[in-house]
């Protein structure tokens, strides 16, 4: 009866040690879970805030170009080179993009 009595109360000890530290486990990822989460939202609102100045940046640059060009060439090429310019750079853009997710898929 002693022996499973010691046996019993070895037992429990052990249940008692390891959910101290499979309490500390969760605890350790849960915070950096919470950290990992609060970047990405505050990635995220840097990401939304910088897209109207990329936006603007371009319309900018686009004007820049075509005013540049229109007294050397005339205002429809200006605005056609422009446009191939712009267009062109999009095209960079999605390429890029595309390489870059079929090597995370990996």
């Amino acid at each position: 009866m002693k022996v499973i009595s010691e046996f019993i109360v070895r037992v429990f000890d052990l249940v008692e040690a390891e959910g101290r530290t499979l309490r500390s486990a969760v605890r350790s990822e849960a915070r950096h879970a919470w950290t990992t989460a609060a970047d990405s939202v505050m990635a995220l609102a840097f990401l939304l805030a910088s897209i109207p100045f990329f936006v603007a940046g371009i319309g900018l640059m686009a004007a820049g170009l075509r005013w540049w060009l229109e007294p050397i060439v005339g205002r429809p090429l200006a605005a056609a080179i422009t446009g191939v310019v712009l267009i062109g750079v999009g095209a960079i853009a999605l390429f890029r993009a595309k390489v870059v997710m079929k090597g995370r898929r990996t």
